[in-house]
């Protein structure tokens, strides 16, 4: 029993012994390998693939790629602004595996360089981000860009209020079938109603404008003999083109103030030849005198003036002779 008791303190130092052993195993294994729980961020690990790629392109041992082999960890944590990422090196043991050292500084400089950018882009994104908003803001298509005003928060309330009020009214007519098809009648007959009263008052506005006396709306602005001086001034610049146009109305209103011609300045050239022509029941006697040098002045407009054809001063001349016979005295 006393020799028991002896040999008791002996085994508790053994017992603890093992369990230190047990516990120190694992941190030893992870002291052996610290890139397995190592992590980085991105311009670290940037240079530690640069530092792989570097390493290889040395052509290194078998020994040597072995050691890198081994020392390479099952993945690379990289810890970003947003989160973290593993990223595995299967791909890369197998090249270093098969001596392939060409494709391997390949992957790792592809990735070096994917790291970079986006170290770079983070850079720059955080330097100009601010200057590049504040550029944009100041386009003139961002210029109403404003939080809402007073005004803006009570439309909006009013219109919520609207939209609950008639989401009510809607949820009680689906209660009541009979309310609901009167409701329906009366936004037809409303709608109806809105309608007539538009049309009415349209119709209403023509019949005030076709009650206007023609005669006091197109009375002509100039006399005969002001259009026959501006022709006669046109032809000195030789214009025969506004020279013919101007003698052409000189005959159209010494016929108006003769009263073969009502004063309508909105009939046309060819309704005007019409009226001397074959008037109507409720117009004046043909004047078949009249029809040939109009005719004449009605062709050479047409020609000159909607034709756009050249004039010269024979058409000038000409159209002067037909003034004559129109009854415009040019002496």
């Amino acid at each position: 029993m006393q020799r028991r008791l002896l040999l008791l303190p002996f085994v508790l130092w053994i017992l603890a012994c093992l369990v230190l052993l047990a516990q120190a195993q694992p941190t030893a294994a992870a002291s052996q390998d610290p890139a397995a729980s190592q992590s980085y961020d991105p311009r670290t690990f940037a240079l530690e693939l640069r530092g792989l790629s570097a390493a290889l392109k040395r052509n290194p041992s078998p020994a040597e790629l072995a050691s890198i082999r081994d020392t390479l960890p099952k993945v690379w944590n990289v810890t970003t602004a947003e989160r973290s990422y593993s990223i595995p090196t299967d791909l890369l043991h197998e090249k270093l595996a098969a001596a392939s050292l060409a494709g391997a500084r390949e992957w790792l400089d592809h990735l070096a360089l994917e790291i970079e950018s986006y170290s770079d882009l983070r850079i720059v994104n955080s330097q100009n981000a601010r200057s590049e908003l504040t550029h944009v803001l100041a386009q003139p298509e961002f210029a109403g860009v404003r939080p809402p005003s007073a005004w803006d928060l009570f439309r909006q309330r009013l219109a919520a209020l609207f939209e609950r009020l008639l989401y009510k009214i809607l949820r009680g007519v689906t209660r009541y079938p009979i309310g609901g098809k009167i409701l329906f009648w009366l936004f037809v007959f409303g709608g109806v109603l809105l309608v007539a009263v538009w049309v009415f008052r349209f119709l209403v506005s023509r019949d005030r404008m076709d009650v206007l006396p023609v005669d006091e709306l197109l009375v002509p602005a100039r006399t005969w003999q002001e259009w026959v001086r501006l022709s006669r001034e046109a032809a000195n610049r030789q214009d025969y083109r506004e020279a013919i146009h101007a003698a052409y109305w000189a005959g159209i209103v010494r016929l108006q103030d003769t009263g073969v011609l009502p004063r309508d300045r909105a009939k046309t050239p060819r309704e005007y030849l019409h009226i001397v022509s074959e008037p109507a029941e409720h117009e004046l006697t043909s004047q078949s005198a009249l029809r040939e040098p109009l005719a004449s002045l009605t062709a050479r407009l047409e020609r000159t003036w909607y034709a756009n054809r050249g004039a010269g001063p024979d058409d000038f001349r000409e159209s002067l002779r037909q003034l004559e016979a129109l009854g415009c005295p040019l002496e």
